[in-house]
């Protein structure tokens, strides 16, 4: 966010612009990659319609200061693909073109490079990538989907491992709480570690993924996790009193009341 408020008045002129930019800023991680709010939620952290917001959008992009980054983070996190918001990577550049420059002409303002006689010794274009035909007909389908699985499982856990400990996520069926965190959840609850057990804890990712629009950081996960592992442990007893339920009370689990009844 520093970044953004940092910039110089004449990169951005329009204060719309700006405010869409330090809100989307506040999502990204420390190297100002894979923010991903919705749009949705930028309107209510500005303030503006969500149209507006996309229009604000659209016109950082175009100006350079953001730049759609690695959609397989939000993939990780919302399954539908239809409720997936655009992954976003903040230009730290200060609004320099993120479009990556030629060879040709890099070097000087003549058009030519230091190669000898402006002759680019690399290989053909494209000759590197070019398949073997005899060995794609020995690949079957089977190996092809497998590979592909393999492929979209390491961009997953690329994904899961470049999330900013402040970055805030929505929950997804592989997710592992972080050690750290939970401990220090459960020190300040008085629990014992073996109290999330694996059916609290799965009960407890079913019921938020189902809830792709409820966001955390890590340790705000690990706080709603044993906040959860408590108040089933006193449902659990039977002694909930009243003034137990208004301490369990969150707008995420008041399904669970009337479910009990």
């Amino acid at each position: 966010m520093s970044w953004a408020l940092s910039l110089p008045s004449e990169s951005l002129k329009d204060s719309s612009a700006r405010h869409v930019l330090l809100c989307l800023a506040n999502y990204a991680g420390s190297n100002g990659a894979g923010a991903f709010p919705s749009a949705s939620t930028l309107a209510q952290d500005t303030g503006l319609s969500e149209r507006t917001v996309r229009y604000k959008l659209d016109d950082l992009e175009k100006v350079g200061l953001i730049q759609k980054g690695n959609q397989a983070i939000a993939a990780v996190h919302i399954d539908r693909h239809d409720r997936r918001p655009v992954v976003y990577d903040l230009q730290l550049s200060r609004g320099a073109n993120p479009a990556p420059r030629t060879k040709r002409g890099a070097d000087d303002a003549t058009g030519c490079n230091s190669q000898q006689n402006g002759v680019q010794p690399e290989t053909e274009r494209g000759a590197a990538a070019a398949p073997n035909p005899s060995l794609n007909h020995q690949v079957t389908e089977e190996q092809q989907q497998r590979e592909l699985d393999d492929e979209i499982s390491q961009q997953e856990q690329a994904a899961i491992e470049s999330l900013d400990e402040r970055q805030r996520f929505a929950m997804f069926a592989t997710w592992e709480p972080s050690e750290k965190a939970l401990a220090d959840q459960l020190m300040i609850a008085r629990l014992p570690a073996e109290s999330v057990t694996d059916e609290l804890f799965s009960d407890f990712k079913g019921f938020f993924v189902a809830k792709p629009a409820t966001v955390d950081s890590q340790s705000g996960w690990c706080f709603r996790l044993v906040k959860w592992v408590k108040r089933e442990q006193v449902r659990a007893a039977g002694a909930a009193s009243t003034a137990d339920s208004d301490e369990f009370d969150d707008d995420d689990t008041q399904w669970m009341k009337g479910a009990s009844k």
